[in-house]
């Protein structure tokens, strides 16, 4: 017995749950990142838009009850697959956004906060893929051996299967926004220069009160 399966599928569906609320309460947000990401047609754009959350929603909801109750082997596999195809096509469609942007600064859009599109949200895509699929797989048996059902196990092992859940679905949720370096943080060394003589200059200068002279 394994809490694999839980624990994966579970933060997947965590995931796309989020997702979903994003997209849901802010539709205007997923039709502006796709009209920036241009890639979809105009028409696709608006078909995206209309039906990703929903989508998300009711892949989330599934994976969560495949995770936490007593299922037939091949549901988790059924659920999952499913999932695993939505998550790499959104892999391969940020990678082209990231191809098609050449280096501009684009929001994801993915429902999960305000991130841009970057070579960590393309990772992020890839690893809910194989969370996926490897959460089927252990959940009909393929890797434990035997299925595992969260809802039989023992208090102490629900606890570490909520709680990989969660952390695992922070982490991975989180993974873009924990790799960004602010751009605050980032400037042009011609810029960087500039303020740093200016600061030099200010530092030179002396009141006039105190019977200096400004240099």
């Amino acid at each position: 017995m394994s809490i694999l399966s839980p624990a994966l599928l579970g933060a997947v569906s965590l995931v796309l749950i989020a997702a979903a609320i994003g997209h849901l309460r802010s539709p205007a947000e997923l039709r502006s990142g796709l009209r920036a990401h241009d890639v979809l047609p105009q028409g696709a754009q608006h078909t995206v838009a209309a039906v990703l959350g929903p989508l998300e929603a009711v892949l989330g909801v599934a994976a969560l009850v495949v995770a936490v109750v007593a299922v037939p082997p091949g549901a988790a596999l059924a659920v999952s697959m499913p999932i695993a195809g939505l998550f790499l096509a959104f892999t391969g469609y940020l990678w082209q956004v990231l191809r098609t942007t050449e280096g501009q600064v684009v929001p994801c859009a993915c429902g999960l906060g305000a991130t841009p599109v970057s070579q960590s949200a393309v990772l992020r895509g890839g690893i809910l893929a194989v969370a996926a699929i490897s959460g089927g797989i252990a959940g009909s048996g393929g890797i434990a051996g035997s299925g595992w059902s969260l809802a039989a196990a023992p208090a102490p092992e629900i606890g570490v299967a909520l709680a990989a859940m969660l952390v695992l679905a922070l982490a991975i949720a989180l993974l873009p926004a924990a790799r960004a370096v602010p751009e605050a943080a980032i400037s042009h060394p011609g810029t960087r220069q500039q303020n740093h003589d200016k600061n030099a200059g200010t530092t030179n200068e002396t009141p006039l009160f105190f019977g200096g002279e400004t240099r």
